[in-house]
């Protein structure tokens, strides 16, 4: 039952991510203004990491199970990629590169401005 209760408030904040995404003209993807909101949440101690505990670290863990439908319309669509596969592969590995890099970014300056609070 703990788990539902910590999925439910997960997707509590996506579906505020959601409202937002439409309500406001931000440009934003819903998915990150529900992070936003849950970053805030969780700086702000109105929510406790360890109410989202067991969820996150399964959701965490599995995380490869969500990227299974990316990979598999890839696979499905592979003859529209063909002609620039290279390419693909490129723009690919450029924004791996960048977004490990903007994560990092993220978390350090999340822990410094967090530091003593968490």
């Amino acid at each position: 039952m703990e788990i539902f209760a910590q999925l439910a408030i997960i997707l509590a904040f996506g579906f505020a991510g959601e409202i937002l995404a439409r309500a406001l003209p931000l440009g934003m993807p819903a998915s990150v203004l529900g992070m936003i909101l849950m970053l805030i949440a969780l700086g702000s101690k109105m929510l406790k990491p360890s109410q989202l505990g067991k969820t996150a670290d399964f959701l965490g863990s599995h995380m490869a199970f969500f990227f299974l439908p990316v990979a598999i319309a890839i696979i499905e669509n592979f003859s529209f990629i063909r002609p620039v596969v290279w390419q693909f592969f490129g723009i690919c590995m450029v924004c791996t590169i960048v977004t490990f890099s903007l994560t990092y970014g993220t978390v350090r300056l999340c822990r410094v401005l967090l530091r003593g609070r968490v």
